[in-house]
């Protein structure tokens, strides 16, 4: 045995029971669930800051108080074109140790199959080792330096809605309902999913190895689910005084998704001392594809009070616990067998209680003005997972900052905009900040058109972007995510007199 043994800062994971994963390589769970109401055309083009806003059906959706400005029937429908993209480049740095290890992982070289099992300083001596070079002053998070790009468009219907006013007992009300279509779409891809990772020790540092190599294979890793959420919403709006408006929500969701994993192993690495290691191809495929099924409910509290060229608002969404069914097939293929295997669980995701604020100012009548914050402390959050799955991090608390501005220059037409920070609920790899995640920026633009005395066709216009990496001893992954999306909405108004 040699003297000398390498000590090597990894985390230690695998498909089937895993550890603690990779930051991109996490395992199906609640990837891809809406956490925020995304309906209506004239609150998202505000940026929706709507918690302050009155007098509009979708208040229902953002703050169930302001339903109680409604002074006539209201029916609504709206439908949405949207695109998103994602795409990533993992770029690997060679260092002093196993320096041109880097040419493998970032495909610079491609070993040759009669090669397994050679130390790299033994093939360097071959006229047949041929790197690439790579491709410099490329923006790291550009279309050009992308290792990978995936792109997914949704055109349909998203909500109908409906509010009725009426008095009871001498207090005016608002009752409303609501079915909305909320799209569920998540995909992760790591063409470079090593195990254990050599190049991150936030996970634990492995202990001294008794032998003098150390082995760790590289997979290729994709992950995916796509389906619908059904999000039936009822609410009621109260005006307790003349200046004060309560209101109640409860929302129903469920929804099914389809899901498919899998984990592609190319080959693995023998690192040993003296800075040597050597690859060898070796396959073992690991898949899965089937459903899952969600369902929750919960309710949103709200109130509004009402002041001079001014109004103040409150939502508070209630804890909740959502459910995830799921039934797969897994299949296992190696060099000689293929193992297919059912499998099937529930896991539960505890959502904490949501706290909006909300300002609206009106300073002249053709000129608003509204202003969101969001808190949503998902550090609470507690995932059951069955069987238990340590690739489930923990989430971090989410800020929310949104501003939207109204312009009617005159009384048929208006004009609208906003702005929305988002803060992340998870933090990147390697990240000085631990308890803050990266933040995604939303830009939107609309219009209004009145069309008679029978109601308001809306448009808008959205457009979010996200960028982060993850840094490692051993390589950066930058990230990249857009979404686009164009809305349509008429809302119908029937007129006491009509």
């Amino acid at each position: 045995m040699p003297k000398k043994i390498i000590l090597i800062l990894i985390i230690f994971t695998t498909f089937d029971s895993p550890a603690i994963s990779q930051h991109r390589g996490d395992n199906l769970a609640f990837q891809g669930f809406p956490l925020q109401p995304v309906s209506g055309v004239k609150p998202i083009a505000l940026g929706r800051a709507f918690t302050a806003m009155a007098g509009d059906i979708h208040s229902l959706f953002y703050n169930p108080a302001g339903l109680a400005e409604i002074e006539n029937l209201q029916f609504s429908i709206n439908a949405n074109r949207s695109s998103k993209r994602w795409r990533e480049n993992q770029v690997y740095r060679p260092n002093r140790i196993y320096w041109t290890m880097a040419f493998y992982l970032e495909g610079l070289y491609t070993p040759l199959p009669e090669n397994n099992g050679i130390w790299d300083y033994e093939l360097a001596k071959d006229s047949a080792y041929v790197v690439n070079p790579p491709d410099l002053g490329l923006e790291p998070f550009s279309e050009e330096a992308a290792d990978w790009q995936k792109d997914h468009d949704d055109l349909g219907f998203t909500n109908l809605a409906a509010a009725f006013p009426f008095n009871l007992m001498g207090h005016k009300m608002v009752i409303s309902a609501a079915y909305s279509r909320i799209p569920v779409l998540d995909f992760d891809k790591n063409d470079t999913y090593l195990d254990p990772h050599i190049g991150y020790d936030a996970y634990g540092v492995m202990e001294r190895v008794v032998t003098d190599t150390v082995r760790f294979s590289w997979s290729r890793f994709n992950r995916k689910r796509s389906g619908n959420m059904n999000n039936l919403t009822i609410g009621v709006g109260y005006t307790l005084k003349s200046k004060f408006n309560v209101g109640l929500a409860f929302n129903l969701l469920n929804g099914k998704t389809t899901d498919s994993q899998s984990l592609n192993r190319v080959g693995y690495f023998d690192i040993a001392k003296d800075n040597r290691f050597r690859f060898s191809y070796d396959t073992l495929d690991v898949a899965i594809h089937g459903e899952s099924t969600f369902q929750a409910w919960h309710l949103n509290l709200g109130a509004q009070l009402k002041l001079n060229r001014m109004r103040l608002g409150i939502n508070i969404t209630t804890p909740y616990t959502l459910t995830r069914k799921w039934n797969y097939q897994s299949k296992t293929t190696d060099n000689s067998r293929t193992l297919p295997a059912p499998q099937e669980g529930k896991d539960r995701f505890k959502v904490p209680a949501t706290y909006a604020f909300g300002i609206s100012l009106n300073p002249i009548e053709q000129f608003q003005i509204a202003f969101d914050y969001v808190f949503a402390p998902y550090r609470n959050a507690r995932f059951e997972m069955m069987p238990p799955d340590s690739t489930v991090k923990e989430w971090v608390n989410q800020d929310i900052w949104s501003a939207g501005i109204e312009y009617r220059p005159v009384r048929f037409f208006s004009l609208l905009a906003g702005y929305r920070y988002v803060s992340e609920i998870f933090v990147p790899d390697g990240a000085a900040i631990k308890d803050k995640g990266p933040a995604t920026t939303i830009y939107t633009l609309g219009a209004g058109i009145k069309l008679g005395q029978f109601g308001w066709l809306h448009l808008a216009y959205e457009m979010r972007r996200l960028k982060y990496y993850d840094s490692y001893f051993s390589n950066t992954n930058y990230v990249f995510e857009q979404y686009n999306n164009l809305l349509f909405g008429y809302t119908l108004t029937f007129l006491k007199n009509q």
